[in-house]
């Protein structure tokens, strides 16, 4: 598997829900991480590594964001297509309820004309007329008949009352029905305009997080170019980086053992090899870089760390670790300027990247005295102090030295 390949696997993270602050808390941190990975490279290869830092941290949450968008979308779309539905649904029944109140109209109509018909036959005195037939009839049979016609003259006439009354009872219902059924058919509308627009908007935020995915992956995708034409350049500036280290190593066993007199402080107050004594922190501010090998952020390949990188504001004053005397202080290459103060029993603390040096070889300092200012002198990519603990000239792992609450 090739180098940007491993790095692509590491950065298969899960994305976690994070405020604005958070993720801008967790850019500036992995910036800083990557800032003390890429010490020594060229300007273009920092920039390319802050950029893919930020990236880095933004794309799992811009992926999130994404995925989230994208379901919204399916949701709304589904529920746009069930308010069309509806729609269709309650325009069938308002014309199904219109046509009911047309013909119970047209019943209205027929039974007010039947109606009329019976009480025009009234009012041309077919009643009174038939009445006196049945009273002056002699035959008993003829006026049962005539007397029966004269019943069913009343009974059409109730009968016609009767039904206009119905069908104007039917109509009245037709016309509310007709009514609730334009109301529904006008809400269906516009709950699916709503819909629609709520579809819409969907849209928009998800085709502006694809876009803010592109981008970062697009910006991830420049930045590892960039390292990879700057991939000698990169693994030369990690071997000087070595190289110089090793030669301080030498220098700082040279000037220990060339000491005859280590020095007032010197072993007294410092902590010795094996113990749990402890040096004060340096400076306050938060750890940006371990101690050991770490991933290169660029090619995945492991990169050895001498110490560890405390963040801290530009000018910030930086304190001994513990008494002792200063053996170097100085410019010393990628470290910048630099000093160390041997604290006996082999062991030695050193300082760098410092903007200024308050002190000067040969010279005793107590605990807690200020040393000097944060800097980015040397191959730095920003303020920081890179404090290292050596015995007899190797490094080790300050953690251990230090508080465990990592405070002041």
């Amino acid at each position: 598997m090739s180098s940007v390949l491993l790095l692509l696997a590491a950065f298969a993270t899960p994305a976690v829900a994070q405020s604005a602050e958070q993720r801008l808390d967790d850019v500036e941190r992995r910036k800083a991480e990557v800032s003390s990975l890429l010490e020594g490279a060229s300007e273009e290869v920092r920039e390319a590594g802050q950029l893919l830092a930020e990236a880095e941290v933004e794309l799992p949450g811009a992926e999130e964001a994404l995925a989230v968008a994208e379901g919204l979308v399916a949701a709304a779309e589904i529920r746009s297509r069930e308010a069309e539905d509806a729609v269709e649904e309650a325009r069938a029944e308002l014309e199904s309820a219109r046509k009911a109140e047309r013909e119970a109209v047209d019943a209205v109509r027929e039974a007010r004309d039947e109606r009329a018909e019976v009480f025009t036959s009234v009012y041309k005195g077919a009643e009174i007329g038939t009445l006196s037939r049945v009273m002056d009839s002699e035959d008993l049979g003829q006026a049962v008949d005539r007397l029966g016609y004269f019943q069913f003259l009343n009974e059409s006439k109730q009968e016609a009352v009767e039904k206009v009354t119905l069908e104007r009872t039917r109509a009245r219902n037709a016309e509310n029905a007709a009514s609730r059924a334009k109301d529904a058919a006008e809400e269906a509308a516009q709950e699916a305009r709503e819909a629609e627009e709520e579809a819409r908007e969907q849209r928009d935020a998800a085709e502006a997080a694809f876009a803010e995915v592109k981008e970062l992956n697009d910006t991830r995708a420049d930045a590892l170019a960039v390292a990879k034409s700057y991939e000698d350049e990169i693994e030369r500036q990690y071997e000087d980086l070595k190289a110089e280290s090793d030669e301080l190593a030498a220098e700082i066993r040279a000037a220990q053992q060339a000491a005859a007199d280590p020095g007032p402080g010197s072993g007294s107050g410092g902590p010795a090899a094996g113990t749990d004594s402890q040096f004060v922190l340096p400076v306050a501010g938060w750890k940006s870089s371990d101690f050991g090998y770490r991933a290169d952020p660029f090619t995945g390949a492991s990169v050895y760390h001498s110490g560890v990188d405390i963040a801290a504001g530009m000018g910030t004053g930086i304190h001994a670790g513990g008494p002792g005397t200063v053996i170097w202080a100085g410019w010393n290459g990628g470290y910048g300027n630099l000093t160390c103060i041997d604290h006996g029993g082999g062991i030695a603390t050193c300082y760098g990247h410092q903007s200024q040096i308050h002190v000067s070889t040969g010279q005793y300092v107590d605990t807690d005295d200020v040393i000097g200012s944060i800097g980015s002198t040397g191959n730095s990519t920003g303020p920081h102090l890179h404090f290292e603990v050596r015995i007899n000239g190797g490094q080790v792992d300050p953690v251990p030295y230090l508080p465990s609450c990592f405070c002041r």
